[in-house]
């Protein structure tokens, strides 16, 4: 499913995008292609050393050591020998920045893609400072997600216990001014320096609402994007982002307030939630379960068990008596962890698609440079013992999302175009997407016939666009715009998969 969520500062425009360009001298097809293939030999000596030194150690463990210890240090002499022989007279570590640290980073990282599991992997300080932020979704802001489009930058989400929600935005609200600013037709980049900020510094911010300028005045601070939620159609309904820090206080904002209307059915989406920590699994297993109920269960390589059950339990506080889970692809880990959870422990009815499938647990190791390793050290089980490592959750009632969401966007070079009587995979975007637009009800197989070309043509002259067949990379975008924006701005009737389980909480079956 293409996730088309937007937070503060990320609008669906991106456009006047500054690119620094370094200049080279021209260089030769051939050039490039001798080039390429040194670089490749030189990393694959790199890789192939490093990769001897790990399975000879391995193997000395297997054979109880019967070869020795002597063995592992001729295997870490051998690496350095050619790791100082590529320093001192390789030609193009000169490409490198830091060829020194650069080539060991791409000696570890080519160790571990040789062995079968991509969850395991070694990332650099800047990489693993990137993974925790994308999981724990926190940054100073003022708390709204917005949608762009049609020269309007319209709020769709204030985040609870955000600034925002204290000044008294709404969702709905149009920003139109950022610190006296103009904003309507700034570009992303601006935005996010209008209004991102450090914590507790002001902003001023203007909004129309019901067509009239309103002022606030606001302080940014720290931002929890890791869940949103609201009440529809008298059910309350939760968007989990990621299991970053923090998680469960921040749940417990919306849920109270959800009780505090008599709110009792609940809805839990966990789509495109690729996981997170385990322990911001324990923190929001206590909001539903009762002591001493399983949540999870790690199987380690010696055979021992360690079991996960809830402690300190809250559920008394949160008596939400019909609960449904929304899962999709892109569903994950921890995802999967609390829905087989809820799904064994409560009975709890599964809606979307057959989720990711990921049964493995990691832990990190943080070097002194701020590196770490990210290495498997589990395979986890549900309650009741199942894994669904590379199987993924089957839902109990599956419910599709229109084909456009599960239709890869094809970028075609600019010179590329493509006309009636023609078979190409970038035609099924375009089919789906008319088709969800309700310009196209015809075939969808990437053949591009006369009546997905009338499709376009009406499409692009109701977009005052050129009236023609031609199927290119800038018509390809508008599409893809037209998807966003039609999404973005009737979500609700959309998301038939959110209206089922909204449905199915409320047949309490």
């Amino acid at each position: 499913m293409v996730n088309y969520n937007h937070i503060e500062v990320i609008s669906l425009k991106d456009k006047n995008k500054k690119v620094s360009i370094k200049l080279e001298r021209h260089r030769w097809p051939d050039e490039i292609a001798k080039d390429q293939q040194k670089r490749r030999k030189a990393f694959k000596i790199v890789i192939a050393i490093i990769v001897a030194f790990l399975l000879g150690t391995q193997f000395n463990k297997i054979s109880n050591l019967a070869a020795g210890p002597t063995d592992a240090h001729a295997g870490v002499e051998r690496f350095e020998r050619v790791y100082r022989d590529l320093l001192a007279s390789w030609y193009f570590k000169t490409d490198m920045e830091q060829p020194e640290s650069e080539m060991i980073d791409n000696a570890i990282k080519g160790m571990l893609e040789k062995n079968g599991d991509q969850h395991t992997s070694y990332m650099t300080q800047e990489e693993m400072n990137n993974l925790n932020e994308s999981i724990n979704m926190n940054f100073d802001g003022i708390g709204v997600q917005y949608y762009a489009g049609n020269g309007a930058n319209i709020i769709t989400r204030v985040f609870k216990g955000s600034p925002a929600e204290g000044a008294g935005l709404l969702a709905g609200d149009v920003l139109s001014k950022v610190d006296g600013v103009e904003i309507k037709t700034v570009d992303r980049e601006k935005i996010q320096e209008l209004i991102m900020g450090k914590e507790g510094t002001p902003v001023k911010v203007e909004v129309l609402r019901d067509q009239k300028p309103i002022e606030f005045d606001i302080k940014r601070g720290k931002i929890n994007a890791l869940v949103w939620g609201e009440v529809r159609d008298g059910v309350g309904y939760i968007e989990i982002s990621s299991f970053g820090k923090n998680l469960a206080d921040a749940t417990k904002l919306y849920l109270d307030e959800f009780l505090e209307h008599g709110v009792d059915k609940l809805v839990i989406d966990l789509r495109d939630n690729g996981g997170g920590y385990l322990q911001a699994i324990e923190d929001i297993a206590r909001i539903f379960f009762d002591n001493d109920e399983v949540v999870y269960k790690e199987d380690f390589m010696n055979n021992s068990e360690k079991v996960y059950k809830v402690s300190d339990s809250e559920k008394a506080q949160y008596p939400f008596k019909d609960i449904a889970v929304l899962i999709n692809e892109k569903s994950a880990s921890a995802s999967e962890v609390l829905t087989l959870a809820l799904q064994e422990n409560r009975g709890v009815k599964v809606v979307g698609v057959n989720s990711y499938g990921k049964g493995t647990v990691q832990t990190q190791h943080e070097y002194s440079d701020k590196s770490a390793l990210k290495v498997t050290i589990a395979k986890w089980n549900s309650p009741k013992g199942n894994n669904i490592h590379g199987t993924g959750i089957k839902p109990d009632v599956e419910v599709k999302l229109p084909a456009i969401f599960y239709t890869n966007f094809v970028v075609l070079d600019d010179s590329k175009e493509i006309h009636v009587d023609t078979v190409h995979e970038a035609v099924v975007y375009t089919q789906n997407a008319l088709n969800f637009l309700g310009y196209h009800n015809g075939r969808t197989d990437g053949y591009y016939d006369t009546k997905t070309s009338e499709a376009l043509m009406k499409y692009k002259a109701e977009l005052s666009l050129e009236v023609n067949d031609t199927i290119d990379h800038s018509i390809q975008e508008q599409l893809y715009s037209s998807v966003v924006s039609e999404w973005s701005s009737n979500r609700n009737a959309r998301d038939v998969q959110l209206q089922k389980a909204i449905e199915v909480v409320k047949n309490g079956k």
